[in-house]
Formats: C-alpha cells, structure tokens, sequence
C-alpha cells in the first residue's frame, strides 16, 4: 500500500496561502502576528487530519489491518481469532506418604510452572494446571517437575501425558492468513487453499501443509498438520479428518496426517555478556526456536543465532553443530533433540 505523504508545517501553511485568493487582505505569514497564529493552526488541525487518515487507511484491508481491526474483519468472513489456553498436564505423584498439597503448590522445569491441588497418594495420577497461558508448557511424557512450594516427602511429578494443550494466541498474521484462505474454501472444490482453510479451523492447529499431487495415488490428498510445538495427537487428527470429509469431493481419498519427526540435536557456545541468564535459560529459547519452525521448514544456523541475538546479553554465539543447514522434507517436521549448550 502506498505511503500517504504528511507535509511539515511550514509546508502546510504555504500550501494555504496559495490557497488564498488574489486580493485578500492580509497576508502576513509571520508566525507572531494573529494572522499567522491562526493560519498555523488551520494548517495543524489538516496535518492532524491526514495523520488520522494516513493511520485508519491500512485497517480498511484485511491484508494491512492488525489487532480489533483485523477482529472485525475476521468477524465479517465467519472466524474469530484463536485465543490463548493454559495446559492440563495428567502427572503421576513421587512421594514417600500420602497427603494432600497446599494451597497455591508449585512444581516447575526450568522457568515452566504448574499448580497442583487436591489430596495426592504416592504413585497417584492426578491433574496440574500450568500457571500461564501458552503452547511452551506443553511437555513431553517423561519430563520431571520439581517442587517450588517446600512439601515435605514429595520428590516430584512425572509428566504422563497432556490433557488440554496449552495454546498461544493467534497472531495478526496467523489470524489474516485464514481470512485470505476463507474464500476458496467457500465452494466444494478440492483445492489446495480450501484444504489450508479447513485444517485450520481447528484451534490447535498451527501448521499445515497441502500435498496435492497424487501422494498415494490418483485422485488421493494429503493434508499434513501439526500444533504450535510437537507432533499431533490422535483426537486432534481425527478432528479435523472429520472436518476435511464433511466437505471433500466424493471423488477425492484426502487423508490428515503427522509430519515425519526428524530429532534436530544443536551444541552451542554462547559468549555471555555480564549479567546475562543462566544457560538453562538459552537452552529453552534454542529448544523454542525449533518449536517454531514449520512443516518443510529447513534449520538455517545463521537464523537460530539471530533469534539468541534479540534477547540481548549475548556478545556471540557458535553454533557448533550442526555446521550448516538442515534441510527436510515437505511433509517432515524438524522437533528438538538433544540441545546442548556451552558457556565459552
């Protein structure tokens, strides 16, 4: 979208002189005479004026509208912006006697936490809720949470498995992507767009790629989809395969699918400047930067040291393996291994 020009003041204020007929009074400019005091104003209030206009013309288009104007627009096409969930994790209790947790009890992993309640026994199952809102605390099975609130005879929590993913808040360009995808999918059609629109209607569904050439025969479709961190889970697959078949084609085999997992291990030098975090810390950043990578997305090492970068309090960083970029397949999926990382 072209930039609408403001002039300066001065600017404005020659621009209504020669607005002036010929023969007028008064035309004295100088900016201590009352003329000149009230032509600058007039020139203001039309500064202020295109300023406004200049600000409201991008949220007129779904392509340029951000925050409660990019709402409205997703309002008018029938979607309404994915908002942010806290995780439900089912862990299993390690303790030396049964009892009962207190108010307010934390257990954490690195800068994660969880609040549990309730009555525990030792080797119980029972349900935490993660203390913010977000896809990062959603763990994978195996992973210990310690106590942060002092529990005499509670070691810790063992992760099982996620209840209710954690979600992030869609952001302004997730939420105008499905607006522009909104219109293919309003015919019947077997298009690649229509499919992208579908899948994503699902609110647990952050990535997705569209293999519509034939994958698995003529006349097949796969639509490969994954959450904002991790693989999918087999209720989230069979969502949204019962969406895509309450609207393919009669003719079209459209299979919803997980990407391939391919494990990217990283090893890190990081030269710290004073003050800066803990290692653990840049550990969870590297390990959510790999998070963040899409479907048939390649690792870029020059990327990952960026992202470190805009946190600050780095002075460099090495990324010693891998030594150069990590390319996948178009239905593969890059999830985080063994990440190492260094002080120099």
């Amino acid at each position: 979208m072209p930039d609408l020009p403001v002039p300066t003041l001065e600017e404005a204020t020659e621009e209504l002189l020669r607005l002036l007929p010929e023969g007028f009074p008064v035309r004295n400019p100088d900016a201590y005479s009352a003329f000149g005091t009230y032509l600058r104003l007039a020139a203001q209030v039309g500064l202020d004026v295109r300023a406004t206009l200049r600000a409201l013309l991008p949220q007129l288009f779904v392509t340029t509208a951000t925050g409660a104007w990019l709402d409205e627009h997703a309002r008018g096409l029938g979607l309404e912006r994915k908002e942010a969930r806290a995780a439900r994790l089912r862990v299993r209790v390690e303790a030396s006697a049964p009892g009962a947790f207190p108010p307010g009890a934390l257990f954490g992993v690195g800068e994660l936490r969880y609040r549990a309640e309730g009555a525990f026994a030792p080797g119980a199952e029972v349900e935490v809720l993660a203390e913010a809102v977000g896809s990062r605390y959603n763990l994978p099975a195996g992973t210990r949470l310690q106590p942060v609130t002092v529990m005499p005879g509670v070691e810790a929590l063992e992760v099982l498995e996620v209840v209710e993913p954690g979600l992030d808040r869609e952001t302004d360009e997730e939420l105008r992507a499905r607006c522009i995808l909104s219109w293919p999918a309003l015919g019947r059609g077997s298009t690649y767009h229509a499919y992208m629109s579908w899948a994503l209607e699902d609110p647990e569904v952050r990535k997705v790629v569209v293999i519509d050439d034939h994958p698995r025969g003529q006349g097949t479709v796969d639509v490969v989809v994954a959450p904002a961190q991790g693989l999918p889970s087999p209720g989230l697959l069979a969502r949204v395969q019962a969406l895509v078949d309450e609207r393919r084609p009669l003719t079209v085999n459209a299979l919803v699918r997980s990407p391939t997992p391919v494990p990217l291990d990283l090893h890190l030098r990081l030269h710290l400047e004073p003050g800066a975090p803990p290692l653990g810390v840049w550990e969870d950043r590297a390990r959510l930067f790999v998070h963040s990578l899409g479907i048939g997305e390649a690792f870029w090492p020059s990327r990952l040291m960026d992202h470190l970068h805009d946190f600050g309090g780095l002075v460099a960083v090495e990324v010693l393996s891998p030594a150069g970029p990590v390319p996948v397949a178009r239905d593969a999926l890059l999830v985080p291994g063994n990440i190492l990382v260094e002080a120099a």
